[in-house]
């Protein structure tokens, strides 16, 4: 039941920033949804996802039984991810999108890698990983920056 009320308390929170999205100020010849499509989007599929969930929480009575106990969010690797997630916000305005975005893929694939094999792998196997999620953080990049024109934070590297 506790996790129901977690997940009611971020439909809760999407709710309210689903509204306010809607006081932001968009240019009239912007048709592009203006800048809170994209967070309208993701608190929409965050709400859809906290609903599934609440749907198979409720359908499976061993799961409605098990207590939830909300500490647990903060231990072990979700605590490092919780943690990694926090320190990748701070540092996206000062090192910039593309340079945070590195950074934290690679950090935090590489540890979750290493909390469920308990190595990092062969060292060709580390660099190509390296390597696509290099890829990764610049497609988007690029998809965000240059397709969508939606302008990412350039941070004191000018990147």
């Amino acid at each position: 039941m506790g996790e129901i009320i977690f997940l009611g308390f971020f439909i809760l929170l999407c709710a309210l920033g689903f509204g306010e999205s809607f006081t932001w100020k968009v240019v009239e010849s912007d048709t592009s949804g203006g800048a809170a499509f994209w967070p309208r989007l993701v608190m929409a599929a965050l709400v859809i996802c906290c609903v599934v969930r609440i749907v198979v929480i409720l359908r499976d009575n061993e799961q409605v039984r098990k207590k939830f106990v909300f500490l647990d969010l903060f231990y072990g690797h979700r605590g490092v991810f919780l943690l990694a997630l926090v320190l990748y916000a701070a540092a996206i305005k000062p090192l910039g999108y593309l340079i945070a975005t590195v950074i934290f893929l690679n950090v935090i694939v590489n540890l979750m890698y290493w909390f469920a094999r308990g190595t990092l792998g062969k060292p060709a196997f580390l660099a190509l990983r390296t390597v696509c999620l290099c890829a990764a953080a610049y497609g988007v990049y690029y998809f965000f920056g240059s397709i969508l024109r939606i302008m990412v934070p350039v941070g004191i590297f000018g990147i």
